[in-house]
Formats: C-alpha cells, structure tokens, sequence
C-alpha cells in the first residue's frame, strides 16, 4: 500500500505531466521525491483522465519493470492524447481533468464466475494476440455482475462476449490500488 504521501506525489507528477504537454517546462519526472522505493511490485499501471466527471482517456501498460514514475507519466500523456475512444484533451480543458491512478496488483487466473467478486477485481482476457483488460472500478460503477463482467472484458478484447468460457482463451482477475483526484 501507498502512503498519503506518496499517492499525492504521484497525483502531482501526474498533472504536471499533462501540463508539460501544452506548454514548455522542466521534464515531467522531476517530481520523483518519495518514489524511488515503489518502482517496481506492481504488475500494471493504468491512468483515467475525466472531465467534468466524464471519462476522456484512459491507457495502461502491463509492464512491471518500468520504473514506476516514468509509467505514470507516460501513461497520462497517452491517456490525454493517444486514446482512441476520444478526441486528444484540449488545453482549454486542463482546469478540469481529475486523474485516476490504477496500479495493478499480481494477475491470478479465473477458473469460474464465483472466483471474482465486484469492486474487489478487474479483469483481463487474453486469446492469442487479442486481449481486453477492465479495472475493478467499471463494473462497481456500473452495477455489472460476474457474468457481465467476463462479457464486457472478452468484447473489449474484440472476442464474442462467450469467449471466456473457451479453452483457449485465458481469463485473469486482479485487484488494484486506485487514488484519485476526488480523495482528497
């Protein structure tokens, strides 16, 4: 677990990094003090741009051993302009963009629906090339349970909502540290 300290460190360096994309400033990692111990430990970090409490972005990456400063600011820099669901974050809109940081605990295959509970777990499928990853936090919010949850996950892994139940597609379920804006 993160310290308050260390969650608001990151929340900073995140802003920053998405200041420094529409005006010129000193490099987006500088503000590292306090980081240097969790650089690695999680499997996965994903960051959430909203405005106005909509959703504009969200990228991850799987890579655990990327230190973990340098993932978040990457991955809020993609979220804001890489996203393909959504047109790149404008400048204007920066006063309202809240952050969301997802660091991503060890995946634990699923062998049944029962394994996973709501709110505790997100889950990613993987079939050969393809795969689908969904935080803990999207089926909370959207009142989904296990079954729905493994559907949406295989569809935005462009697999037929059915495809967990298949053999040769994996299902992994984890749990994440999620902080944000709002926590404050």
């Amino acid at each position: 677990m993160l310290s308050l300290v260390q969650k608001k460190t990151l929340q900073r360096l995140a802003h920053h990094a998405l200041e420094t994309l529409y005006c010129d400033g000193s490099p987006a990692t500088a503000i590292t003090v306090g980081l240097e111990e969790i650089t690695c430990g999680y499997s996965g970090v994903f960051v959430s741009l909203h405005v106005n409490n909509k959703l504009r972005g969200c990228i991850g990456n799987l890579n655990e051993a990327a230190p973990l400063a340098e993932l978040i600011v990457e991955m809020t820099q993609a979220a804001a302009c890489h996203d393909p669901r959504f047109e790149p974050v404008r400048a204007e809109e920066l006063r309202n963009v809240t952050i969301e940081i997802s660091l991503l605990h060890r995946m634990e295959p699923v062998r049944s629906p029962e394994e996973i509970e709501i709110g505790r777990d997100g889950l990613m499928v993987r079939r050969g090339k393809k795969h689908g990853l969904l935080l803990p936090q999207v089926a909370a919010k959207r009142d989904w349970e296990a079954i729905t949850l493994l559907e949406q996950t295989c569809r935005k892994a462009d697999l037929p909502p059915e495809a967990w139940q298949e053999p040769e597609t994996e299902v992994f379920r984890f749990q994440a540290e999620v902080f944000s804006d709002h926590d404050e």
